[in-house]
């Protein structure tokens, strides 16, 4: 009797720390299932000519002009790029900006997010 009670034990306790290290793992593992949220965002060209663009992001919210970081982008035919905007979104424009402001108009991409171009 004293060995089933020491068996029932051991695998209770080894039970209850496979549950927990479980538990740690899925708190410090993101679910893939969720919206990106951030670490930048990426842009593919899918032409055959090479991209020229302008970008600008550093802040959390507010408008494309407001962003407080600028970086122009190149990109070549069939290649990808990332913009390291941490968890900001990232403001585009295909044309020159002009004071702070697009001739077109801005675009959007959010953080974590994929923009296909060409």
């Amino acid at each position: 009797m004293r060995s089933l009670f020491s068996r029932s034990t051991v695998l209770g306790l080894v039970a209850g720390t496979a549950l927990s290290m479980a538990a740690m793992a899925a708190q410090e593992t993101p679910s893939t299932n969720t919206t990106p949220s951030g670490s930048g965002v990426t842009f593919v060209n899918g032409s055959n000519r090479q991209i020229t663009f302008y970008t600008r992001f550093g802040s959390s919210g507010g408008s494309c002009e407001g962003q407080t970081k600028s970086q122009t982008v190149s990109i070549g035919p069939n290649q990808t790029v990332s913009v390291d905007s941490g968890d900001s979104k990232v403001c585009f424009c295909l044309q020159v900006p002009e004071r702070r402001g697009c001739p077109s108009g801005w675009s959007e991409v959010k953080p974590g997010g994929t923009r296909h171009l060409g």
